[in-house]
């Protein structure tokens, strides 16, 4: 590559031609063609606005004239409904008999405003004025209305008709009438003219519209406003009224009309304005705006006439300077005549000239060094052990992907190339990401994405990306890190935190709850038991025995409800483990199960030959199978097969680690597969959750797997589900194994004895859980002291040395319960303690210390379970000796 001599840019400069040369127009044509186009906008705006203006007038006038129209109906009927108001309560009123036979009573009164409204009269069947709001004037005969048309049918029915002549005005008016049974009638005579000039002085006068009210149909003009009297009664031909707005009034004037319909009588009013003072406006506002854009366009000639002389010859001496300048020294001076700004275009042409040549040696020691990084850069870009690729921003075509990328995702380069970044996502994403599937920001660190691979495995990938350019187009650099372990151990942490925090949340409610399902069952339970043999006689007394028995029923139920949150929450009373085979305990529920599953789905079930023996509590193993079977059952509608299988199973340190909660050794593995619906991704996630089913509602309480979850993770070991859409789901439990032997199982307890006078000491501080706990003893046998706090129940405790046992709760609002056992065996040595909590172990180990070996009633405690309890811990107080306190009994 030749380098030119210094001083000259001649070469470089020619080689920028543009291939080929377009006409172009000089300036004036320019300031000509916009002084036209201003001209041309300006009229067209000018039209535009007067149009848009006799628009806007039209509108306004049509939208104020069916104000009026709406106004004045609504007062017309108004006024017309208070008169018929009147003519109704004249007629049906007590004193009107009193008026035929002595008229010069009459006193009556009407008016709707003005003077010459209309009259309300009380006429004979004849005709005859009987009394009238305006008395008869000399001259006017009595039967004024004998030969009225209205009068024969107003005699039989009220009437409301119009337009009609007042035989006593000869004035147009709208009569209304009411019969007086075997008398005559009310008639109410409203002046037309007179109702019309009302509304127009109110709802016309001050726009300047007509009020035109015609009858029903549009048929006939009952008035106009103005010069009513001479319209009414007129065909409404004489008004050209269209339904469009726009019309003629009845003198032939141009209008545009609004109308509204009368209430009650179907008359039509409508109100027109004058179209030619609506458009006279507009007109005028049009002419205003001519004269403005005129002027302005004036202005604008003289601007253009003042930039042709100022600045268009300066710029042909600038282009003859340039054309100098240019032709053989970069260094020459550009010297311009004319405006600032013309001049000091020609010195910074100059300028201009001048750095060109030191931009010209620039650019190519870039060049050089931008060939030096991108070598760099491919270097690093292919021996990257990350996966790379690079793709367009606009279209996401892939242009390239290095080496790693191709092993990553087992494809050829030519395959990646044909591909874009979208196609890289799992197909599942592809909605749900949309638009953002990649990133938007200059540069995006560690953004959470799933890549589909060619073998059809989905990876977990974390992206950072960042824009920079390639073959001259923008793309976007993807570097991606395979996170798939990472996610999975993540995923399993934060379960198993929201799985802890649900337990932890469950064991906090049950001390109340416990306690009041203490009172319930045990009121309820003496007072069934108390009932039985009265209801066994009596049949009277059956009905109430029974629902007693429901509601013992119902607290148990609850019970089991509050055990199942308990076994969830792995905070429920300590179970009674033993040694066992866990091929034993399927064995022995296998009749069972298959009666719970019906015959549509088969059970299989393959049982290890060399059991480990495990340490559980067999009646909770036996319900995590029973929830399990019931489970599968459920999401087999169809039928199906179910499998049972057990296994011995040793767990290392690599299976540990990626599952969290789970600890080496050795383990039996209970594992449960079904064939049917399966859960998506949302239900895995929230499976274990207490309270969570996709059930209908009222067909299960969501403790189910809960329960399970509980049980096996109490027992020290771990759960785990694994489901797909319509291919079933597997429940896989691990137990611990142990090297005891397996232990037999023990014959259930007999019922406890009764008491022989015992003196127990009962602190409860609930008031009637502290009852109820008094009558059950009391009932067994034993003598009863019972307090409410600590201090409470070292007041008797000190006046009886005879105590035999102590039954406190745990958490008293005083003391706890091990402070008052301690506090008393220092005057009763060797007392031995029962001790009661509505709280759990759990909570217990937060908030008291309970001595090693104690024994512990969860509430709600059975009045069986109770007295068995303190039968037990008494006859074992007796097999060890008397209690030396025995030795200071008076």
């Amino acid at each position: 590559m030749s380098t030119p001599e210094p001083g000259t840019v001649a070469d470089p400069l020619r080689q920028v031609k543009p291939a080929r040369r377009r006409r172009r127009w000089p300036l004036r044509s320019y300031l000509i063609g916009l002084l036209v186009l201003f001209v041309v906008t300006a009229g067209a705006g000018i039209c535009a606005g007067w149009v848009q203006a006799r628009h806007d007038a039209v509108s306004a006038a049509r939208a104020d004239a069916s104000t009026a129209a709406g106004l004045a109906a609504r007062q017309i009927g108004e006024s017309l409904a208070t008169v018929r108001d009147s003519v109704e309560s004249v007629a049906s009123s007590p004193g009107v008999a009193q008026v035929f036979a002595d008229p010069g009573d009459c006193r009556l009164a009407f008016s709707l405003g003005g003077a010459d409204d209309g009259h309300l009269d009380v006429l004979r069947p004849d005709g005859t004025v009987v009394c009238s709001s305006t008395p008869l004037s000399d001259g006017q005969p009595a039967n004024a209305y004998a030969g009225s048309s209205w009068l024969p049918n107003a005699v039989r029915t009220p009437q409301a008709v119009a337009p009609v002549r007042d035989d006593r005005t000869g004035r147009p008016a709208f009569v209304i009438t009411a019969v007086i049974p075997a008398l005559g009638l009310v008639a109410a005579f409203v002046d037309l003219p007179a109702l019309g000039a009302a509304a127009g002085r109110l709802f016309g006068g001050a726009r300047h519209l007509e009020l035109l009210i015609t009858t029903e149909g549009r048929t006939a003009v009952l008035t106009r406003w103005p010069d009513g009297l001479r319209w009414a009664g007129t065909q409404v031909r004489h008004a050209r009224l269209t339904t469009t707005g726009t019309g003629a009034d009845v003198t032939g004037l141009p209008r545009l009309y609004g109308r509204a319909a009368v209430e009650g009588t179907g008359w039509q009013v409508f109100a027109g304005a004058d179209r030619s003072a609506a458009l006279a406006d507009a007109d005028r506002l049009a002419r205003r705006q001519a004269l403005i854009v005129a002027l302005g366009l004036f202005a604008g000639l003289l601007a253009t006439m003042v930039v042709q002389r100022r600045v268009t010859a300066p710029i042909g001496n600038l282009r003859s300077s340039v054309r100098t300048a240019t032709s053989g020294n970069l260094g020459a001076t550009v010297s311009v005549t004319g405006p600032r700004e013309v001049a000091e275009l020609g010195e910074e042409f100059s300028a201009l000239l001048a750095t060109v040549d030191r931009e010209l040696q620039e650019r190519r020691r870039a060049e050089d060094t931008a060939r030096e990084h991108e070598r760099n850069y491919r270097q690093m870009f292919d021996a990257s052990p990350n996966p790379i690729v690079l793709f367009d921003v606009d279209t996401l075509d892939i242009v390239a992907a290095n080496a790693a990328a191709l092993a990553y995702y087992g494809r050829s380069g030519d395959a990646l190339l044909t591909m874009t970044y979208t196609d890289l996502l799992a197909p599942d994403d592809l909605d749900e990401a949309g638009a953002d599937g990649v990133a938007v920001e200059p540069v995006e660190r560690d953004r959470p994405q799933r890549h589909l691979k060619h073998d059809g495995t989905i990876a977990e990938v974390s992206v950072t990306a960042y824009l920079t350019s390639f073959a001259g187009r923008k793309v976007r650099c993807a570097v991606m890190t395979d996170v798939t372990e990472r996610e999975h151990l993540q995923r399993r942490l934060r379960q198993s935190d929201r799985l802890e925090s649900l337990g932890q949340l469950a064991a906090g409610v049950a001390h109340d709850f416990n306690n009041l399902l203490g009172i319930i069952n045990g009121y309820a339970g003496m007072a069934a038991a108390d009932l039985e043999p009265v209801a066994a006689a009596d049949p009277a007394w059956r009905t109430l025995h029974a629902d007693l028995t429901e509601i013992v029923a119902a607290g148990d139920r609850a019970t089991a409800l509050t055990r199942q949150l308990l076994a969830f929450a792995r905070a429920d009373p300590a179970p009674e483990t033993r040694t066992l085979d866990l091929n034993t305990v399927v064995t022995d529920l296998d009749t069972l199960l298959r009666r719970a599953l019906g015959e549509d789905i088969t059970l299989t079930t393959h049982l290890t030959a060399q059991p480990w023996p495990i340490r559980a509590d067999p009646g909770r193993l036996e319900q995590v199978l029973v929830n399990l079977v019931v489970n599968a059952r459920d999401a087999m509608p169809g039928g199906g097969t179910l499998s049972i299988e057990t296994a011995p199973v040793t767990v290392d340190e690599h299976y540990a680690a990626q599952h969290p909660g789970v600890r080496t050794g050795r383990y039996m593995q209970l594992r449960v597969s079904d064939t049917g619906t399966g859960m998506n991704k949302a239900t895995l996630e929230r499976a274990f959750e207490p309270f969570f089913t996709t059930k209908p509602k009222g067909h299960g309480t969501g403790l189910g797997l809960a329960t399970i979850y509980g049980i096996i993770t109490q027992a020290g070991g771990h759960a785990q589900i694994y489901s797909e859409l319509g291919h079933g789901t597997t429940i896989t439990a691990l137990l611990p194994a142990t090297d005891d032997l397996a232990e037999p199982d023990t014959a259930p307890a007999e019922h406890p004895r009764s008491g022989a006078g015992e003196t127990i000491l009962l602190v409860e501080d609930d008031d009637s859980l502290r009852a109820i706990t008094e009558r059950i003893l009391y009932r067994a046998g034993y003598t009863v002291l019972s307090a409410a706090t600590g201090t409470d129940a070292q007041r008797p405790a000190a006046t009886h040395p005879g105590i035999a046992l102590l039954l406190t709760d745990v958490i008293l609002p005083d003391m706890h319960g091990p402070a008052l056992a301690a506090a008393l065996h220092s005057t009763h040595p060797g007392l031995p303690v029962i001790y009661l909590s509505g709280y759990t172990e759990t909570i217990l180990a937060n908030r008291s210390t309970i001595p090693a070996g104690a024994t512990l009633l969860t509430k709600p405690v059975s009045a069986q379970q109770l007295l068995h309890t303190v039968a037990r811990v008494l006859d074992h107080a007796a097999a060890v000796g008397p209690p030396s306190l025995s030795r200071h009994a008076d």
